[in-house]
């Protein structure tokens, strides 16, 4: 018998090793990303129905007085917009006279995902006063 001097199959097993060990880097990326994309989706539907909440809260103090329900239209979007940003979120109120709409807008890096892409997640609440009963 005589040995054979070729290559054979020398450094495939590298190869296949080598593909394998990039599309589970690349499997685990999509996962840990697309995570914190669905948490910040999350925190955004919680932080815009907490700042909605918050501003529903305003009431015009002249308007209680007399017996009606309206929202102090000033106030109610300072306190809306200063809960969006104490809770690291931008976005946008809307009042009108009892009803209250935020909207929560909070950005996201990807982390594992090549080029840098980020990702705005966005929720929108709206609350609406009522009268006691």
């Amino acid at each position: 018998m005589t040995a054979r001097r070729g290559r054979g199959e020398a450094g495939y097993v590298t190869l296949f090793v080598l593909g394998v060990s990039m599309g589970v880097t690349a499997l685990i990326g999509i996962v840990l990303d697309g995570g914190r994309a669905q948490r910040a989706q999350s925190d955004c539907f919680g932080i815009a129905a907490a700042a909605a909440r918050s501003a529903a809260q305003e009431l015009d103090a002249a308007a209680a007085v007399a017996g009606e329900v309206r929202l102090d239209e000033t106030e109610a979007t300072e306190a809306a917009l200063d809960y969006l940003g104490d809770h690291g979120a931008t976005g946008s109120v809307s009042v009108a006279e009892r009803q209250v709409t935020v909207t929560a807008v909070r950005s996201v890096d990807y982390l594992m995902l090549p080029g840098g892409t980020t990702l705005d997640a966005t929720a929108t609440s709206r609350v609406t006063q009522e009268r006691a009963p």
